[in-house]
Formats: structure tokens, C-alpha cells, sequence
């Protein structure tokens, strides 16, 4: 690996673990040496003795040098090696993942709390297959509970795959969310229906209605208006719209 490369995947490093570019300079020029003085520290970083100490002190509260127990500023001192420098990079990136689970787990609870109040209406445009099946898989991160979903799932399916659907199926029931959902008639629509208990939901035939192409999907305070053919989504994040696309999938529902 070119000198260039292994100084800039150091200097990365450091920077991920919230070193400072004095903490950096100093890191990096006690490896390189080694053993080294705080007068020659100051003359490598230019800048003076009082203010090396500071940068020495940075140094060992993030763990990557060590002193004895004579006075740290009357000796040489040394850094830890790059193995530390890995071991805390991997210690950081294990609570991040605890913490990114932790904070999944809990989103759905949280978003219950949330009041928009009168914060203006969030809409957003998705255009595209990669970006449909985004969206469509953040819906199990943001619900714990129950989603519901209203319109043609012959085209919505046709478009994402019976294949991610399926999988989609499998990440709901391991989280344990029930889905309401009602369709219009198809193929799709009577197989869901035959599989309900074993896919924990609850399906409905919305007979009479003229067909259309388009769905939309409530979950956490949110709703999703699906469009397979150009494709796009709309999602909206608006209390009031949500409360009265509710209303109107649990009169069709009572109905149904």
C-alpha cells in the first residue's frame, strides 16, 4: 500500500475516533519516532511547550499514550500502537450498532409521542423501483403495531415481485405487526385472504369498486400513496391527512 494511502487510512481513523488535527499531527509524528521529547514535539508541531501539553493531555484522554509515574512532562513518552487504534475504532462501532438497534426498536414507540402540532406537512416524492422497495421496507422500523393497506395489491406486488413481498411478509411476523388489508379483487387478493392466519393479517375484498391502479399504506403517523405504473410514491407525514385517510379505511373496512 502506497505511504500516501497508509497516512490518509490513519489519519481517518483518528479523525472517526474525534481526535483533533493537534491530537492527530501528535499521534502521528510519536509513531513515526517514537520515544520523544516535549521540547522536540513542539519544534515538529510549531507550537509552543505549554500548548504541546494540552494536546498531550487530549492524547491520553482518548486512551492512545501512556506515562509512568514520574512527572509526564519531564520524559520522553510514546504512543499506543495502531492495534489500539483498531480496537477502539471496533469497541466505537459495536455501541453504534447497539445503539442503532436499540434506537430501532424503540422508533415506533417514539413516534407515538410525537405531535405534529401545527409543524407544516412533510410530503415526499419517491421515484423508482430501488427507491419504492426503500420506503416500502423503512415501513417495519417506524411500526410496531398494525399497518394498514388499501387498494389494488394485484399491480403494487406486480411491480415490487411476489418475491419481495414474501420477504417483506417474513421481516412483519418476526416483528410480530398485524396488517389490515383491504383489496380489490384479483388473484393475489384470494391467496392473501387463504394465508391470513399463517401471515398474521387480516384481508378484506372491497367488492363493487371500480378499479383503479394506485394503494395507499397507513403506518406510525404517516401514510404512503402508492403508484406502480409511472412508478412513484407520495409519502406524508400530516396529521389531519392521516386521521381522515384512517377514518376512511375503517368505514370500508366496517363495511367490507
Amino acid at each position: 500500500m502506497e505511504t500516501e494511502e497508509v497516512k490518509q487510512n490513519l489519519y481517518s481513523s483518528l479523525k472517526e475516533l474525534g481526535l483533533n488535527e493537534g491530537e492527530i499531527s501528535l499521534y502521528s509524528i510519536t509513531l513515526a519516532k517514537g520515544a520523544i521529547s516535549v521540547s522536540e514535539l513542539a519544534k515538529q508541531l510549531e507550537i509552543s511547550r505549554p500548548n504541546v501539553y494540552k494536546v498531550i493531555t487530549g492524547l491520553e484522554k482518548h486512551g492512545l499514550t501512556q506515562f509512568g509515574e514520574s512527572n509526564k512532562y519531564a520524559r520522553k513518552f510514546s504512543v499506543e500502537s495502531p492495534m489500539v487504534v483498531l480496537e477502539k475504532l471496533r469497541e466505537k462501532r459495536e455501541k453504534m450498532q447497539q445503539l442503532d438497534h436499540s434506537l430501532s426498536s424503540s422508533l415506533p414507540d417514539l413516534l407515538t409521542l410525537f405531535h405534529q402540532g401545527e409543524s407544516a406537512t412533510k410530503i415526499k416524492v419517491i421515484q423508482g423501483k430501488e427507491q419504492y422497495l426503500k420506503i416500502f421496507n423503512g415501513i417495519l422500523e417506524q411500526e410496531n403495531k398494525e399497518i394498514q393497506f388499501f387498494g389494488n395489491v394485484e399491480d403494487f406486488v406486480g411491480f415490487i415481485s411476489m418475491g419481495a413481498e414474501n420477504e417483506w411478509i417474513k421481516k412483519r411476523m418476526k416483528k410480530n405487526i398485524l396488517i389490515k388489508s383491504l383489496l380489490l379483487p384479483g388473484k393475489i387478493a384470494n391467496q392473501f385472504q387463504q394465508d391470513d392466519v399463517k401471515q398474521l393479517r387480516e384481508t378484506k375484498i372491497l367488492k363493487g369498486a371500480w378499479p383503479f391502479v394506485t394503494s395507499f399504506q397507513i403506518f406510525a403517523n404517516k401514510v404512503i400513496i402508492w403508484q406502480p405504473k409511472a412508478p412513484l410514491a407520495i409519502l406524508i407525514e400530516d396529521k389531519f391527512i392521516v386521521e381522515m385517510l384512517k377514518s376512511m379505511f375503517d368505514k370500508f373496512w366496517e363495511i367490507s
